[in-house]
């Protein structure tokens, strides 16, 4: 299944999608007026979205910054219509959102350090086991931080010094991308019984696999998802959204919806990729709003790649949006 497939087909990403939609509204509103804020001003978002979120599939996390094991109540029976609502829900509180096959732990306060901490010496850890020459050397290797994780994980457009959702969010993808490595740093970290190391590499392994209702339909993909409430560049009109843990280290996707001017256009006849009429989420003001999502390549850490796939996302084939009903109620929110 393709990276674009297995995002765009999960109720989660339908969703999230469909608040953002609501959010592009209000900023085409403040656009109109000369009330945008700042690529690097916080406010880029509605009212159902006001907090940003990070969505993480709950196996990944063992304890919160508490030293508490995360508890959460299972939804019996959970179906569609819950999980959205609980996914509007969740918008509405600050911290992490950890996601379960059957329910939702909401604003989950984590530890930033120890993800942090996870990830610097793994990938320092890898980097050595990967040396070729037996000698050290005078020159003394370099030891990876927290920066150069974030960083590969991360548009060119998205400098330091990062926040502490990009941090924590980028950190905490490591669980998916090298787990054997992590769940060996958890079980150096905490003191864990055979039967709570059994039950906790379970739950790494169902991290890894997307959720799916009864009926077939995906709840949610084994990614990190992270709603920014910050533009950082100047032709996207919303928060920006990351997708992490996607495949091996610095593999990622962007999703912003981006107004279509030349600078896009060109862009996408590099790409070979064509813009149709189904590709728009709102036509204001003579302008054309796209959803584009953008996966790109693995890399090494501090390191960013170059290399990107660029994909548009059509709202009703691929999500099934009801874009009239969205812009309707948005109207009315904002009075646009």
């Amino acid at each position: 299944m393709s990276i674009k497939k297995e995002i765009v087909e999960s109720l989660l990403f339908r969703e999230l999608i469909a608040i953002r939609t609501d959010t592009l509204w209000r900023m085409l509103f403040c656009l109109e007026q000369g009330q945008m804020p700042g690529i690097h001003e916080e406010g880029a978002t509605g009212k159902l979205d006001n907090k940003g979120a990070i969505f993480i599939p709950g196996g990944l996390i063992y304890q919160d910054v508490d030293d508490r094991q995360v508890t959460y109540e299972a939804t019996e029976p959970l179906d569609e219509s819950i999980f959205r609502e609980k996914i509007r829900a969740s918008m509405q509180f600050d911290n992490a959102s950890l996601l379960f096959p059957d329910g939702m732990a909401n604003s989950v306060n984590l530890d930033s350090g120890f993800f942090a901490r996870a990830a610097r010496r793994i990938y320092t850890y890898k980097t050595a086991a990967f040396k070729r020459k037996r000698k050290i050397g005078p020159k003394l290797p370099t030891d990876i931080d927290s920066n150069d994780i974030v960083r590969s994980h991360c548009p060119t457009y998205l400098d330091p010094p990062y926040g502490s959702r990009t941090r924590i969010s980028s950190c905490v993808a490591i669980g998916l991308t090298d787990p054997h490595m992590y769940f060996a740093y958890c079980k150096t970290e905490f003191c864990m019984s055979r039967s709570q190391l059994a039950d906790y590499a379970n739950r790494l392994d169902t991290a890894q696999e997307r959720a799916v209702l009864k009926d077939g339909k995906t709840l949610y993909p084994p990614y990190v998802i992270v709603c920014h409430d910050t533009r950082y560049k100047e032709n996207s009109l919303t928060g920006l959204i990351r997708i992490l843990g996607i495949g091996r280290f610095g593999e990622f996707s962007t999703v912003t919806f981006e107004i279509l001017n030349n600078k896009l256009l060109g862009e996408m006849r590099r790409k070979k990729v064509e813009p149709g009429e189904e590709h728009i989420f709102a036509t204001h003001d003579g302008n054309d709003i796209l959803g584009v999502l953008r996966t790109y390549g693995p890399t090494n850490p501090g390191k960013r790649s170059q290399k990107y796939q660029l994909d548009l996302i059509a709202p009703k084939r691929d999500l099934d949006l009801d874009l009239e009903s969205i812009a309707n109620q948005a109207r009315e929110r904002y009075w646009v």
